[in-house]
């Protein structure tokens, strides 16, 4: 909802003048602007202040009316957020914008990889074998039903290249291969957090601005009795320096060092962390995730 929104809501509320004090400096600012454009409100001085006074209270309702269609009570409890969002503000994407549930798409090779809750189990290779992924919808919230855990670690790649092409993985990878697209959902870091899901989460992002700011979310995030890491490709040392984008780490330099500055205070730079940014740094260069390949 739009500052002007909020600040008429609140006057129309009230069936008398409001002091300025009752609005935000923004709100105030709208207000005036408001009184001046259409004449529907106005300004008066009482004593040593100002208070906002509505000479139209039905044609206020009919511009908040435009603005805002639906009222949030009106709507259904199980409406889609971002149809609800259009309902109220015409807008998807104002107010919550995320969706309720996140799918999990993963691949698994190992028989011994097992997801499982109290009612149910899935082995996420037969899926692989068969169709090519497997997929678990997960919901955040600690009454949503889900307790899902794997046996096994996952690993979050960033780009679909990694997830449709595997051979890059280590032989001795036993775990869950899962995709994301460009940033965590804000519910699986939700989801993450309720409980323990595995033993081990590892992130492999690009090593960017983008990239590291995913795994601060991740540090913040992830349950106390899982642990993380970060993966570092072979040999990215070299990778960096004859493969690095200069346009890349220009363009996410500020969210690199913000990230840095970040794990600085929690205590989560490794010696390697601090070699990747010094060299980042250095090169004026960011390694996106597909140079594994070379």
């Amino acid at each position: 909802m739009s500052i002007l929104s909020e600040a008429l809501k609140h006057l129309v509320s009230i069936d008398q003048p409001l002091m300025a004090s009752a609005f935000t400096s923004g709100q105030r600012k709208c207000l005036e602007q408001f009184a001046r454009e259409t004449r529907l409100i106005e300004l008066k001085k009482q004593g040593r202040g100002t208070v906002y006074q509505i000479i139209n209270r039905q044609s206020v309702h009919n511009y908040l009316r435009q603005l805002h269609p639906l009222d949030e009570a009106s709507l259904p409890d199980n409406l889609p957020t971002r149809s609800r969002n259009i309902g109220i503000d015409r807008n998807s994407k104002t107010g919550q914008t995320c969706h309720d549930c996140w799918y999990l798409l993963m691949k698994a090779w190992d028989a011994d990889v097992v997801w499982q809750n109290a009612n149910d189990r899935m082995q996420p290779s037969e899926l692989t074998a068969r169709f090519g992924v497997a997929a678990l919808q997960i919901n955040a919230g600690l009454n949503s039903g889900q307790g899902w855990q794997c046996n096994r670690p996952l690993l979050l790649v960033e780009n679909q290249a990694l997830f449709d092409q595997c051979d890059w993985l280590p032989q001795d990878f036993k775990g869950c291969l899962v995709y994301y697209a460009g940033q965590l959902s804000e519910v699986l870091l939700q989801w993450l957090a309720e409980q323990k899901r595995t033993n081990e989460v590892i992130l492999f992002p690009d090593y960017d601005g983008v990239g590291l700011s995913n795994y601060v979310r991740l540090v913040n995030a992830l349950h106390p009795d899982s642990a993380l890491r970060f993966y570092l490709l072979p040999d990215w040392e070299a990778k960096l320096e004859k493969f690095g984008n200069t346009d890349c780490w220009l363009k996410t330099r500020v969210q690199f060092e913000n990230a840095f500055a970040k794990l600085t205070a929690l205590n989560a730079l490794s010696p390697d962390f601090i070699k990747l940014g010094s060299l980042s740094q250095t090169y004026g260069k960011a390694l996106e995730q597909e140079s594994i390949w070379l």
